[in-house]
């Protein structure tokens, strides 16, 4: 299990790299990629847990709303702006309601299951454009969350593996106190390292307080991902992705962390 997990990182992360080099309209196509493929699996999820949920609803709106935030640059509502995302969101509340209104069988769990993905996923995954677009720290900001993801996931599961003994949660019992102590804390100076690389753009007290949210928001984030597998009794989003399961569990932490990291951003910088 571990030589998959390992050559699927390998090619991965170079590729992943450089679409955040690259910025633009590569990285933003990279993100809607990630939004639809995690949209398919939480809809497979949820037929798979015989949870009722508006496929065509869910992909509509989950793919217009990341779009219409592309296009208004970030902004749900603005004074004199397009309120591309502001109609959307409206929109997107009226079609699922008015699906349902005409659907054989009505059924309000589906209204909100639909909802939860689009918002969860589309809305909050979004914010990875929205981090790469910051100036003038965009790329660095960028660079920070996603490689401090990953050593925190790393520093999390071999040290948990090797030294945890208290199960963090019922969720995850593979989860323990341990591990998560230790993608806190591989968290906090992976973060507080990145920002000496950055000329000044990232500050060592901005990384840090950045560093706490992904040791706290990543790793509970991870465990919301796992709640939604618990309750429809899957191991994993997908295969998609050999050795990390789907896209959903590669992408799991940052379903929390890509608004909190923004907004830290949008109030602190």
């Amino acid at each position: 299990m571990l030589l998959p997990r390992v050559l699927t990182a390998l090619f991965g992360i170079p590729v992943v790299l450089l679409l955040i080099r690259a910025g633009g309209p590569a990285y933003a196509v990279f993100v809607f990629t990630i939004i639809a493929l995690s949209l398919y699996e939480f809809a497979t999820l949820m037929k798979l847990g015989a949870k009722p949920v508006q496929a065509p609803m869910l992909y509509l709106f989950g793919l217009l709303l990341p779009a219409a935030l592309y296009f208004d640059r970030y902004s749900a509502a603005q004074a004199g702006g397009d309120n591309f995302t502001g109609f959307v969101i409206a929109l997107t509340v009226i079609g699922v309601m008015s699906y349902e209104l005409f659907s054989a069988k009505k059924y309000l769990e589906r209204i909100g299951l639909t909802l939860l993905g689009i918002f969860m996923i589309s809305w909050c995954l979004f914010h990875l454009v929205a981090i790469r677009g910051l100036r003038p720290a965009g790329l660095h900001l960028t660079l920070l969350l996603i490689v401090t993801v990953w050593i925190m996931d790393t520093a999390a599961y071999f040290l948990g593996k090797s030294f945890g003994r208290r199960q963090l949660s019922s969720i995850s019992p593979k989860k323990t106190w341990e591990g998560a102590a230790a993608g806190f804390l591989a968290a906090i100076l992976t973060a507080w390292g990145i920002s000496k690389l950055t000329g000044g753009t990232v500050t060592p007290l901005f990384a840090v307080g950045a560093g706490v949210l992904i040791g706290v928001f990543g790793q509970v984030s991870d465990i919301a991902e796992s709640m939604l597998k618990r309750a429809v009794g899957a191991k994993d989003s997908s295969n998609l992705l050999p050795g990390h399961g789907g896209i959903l569990d590669r992408f799991d932490s940052y379903i929390f962390l890509a608004p909190v990291i923004y907004y830290y951003a949008v109030f602190a910088l």
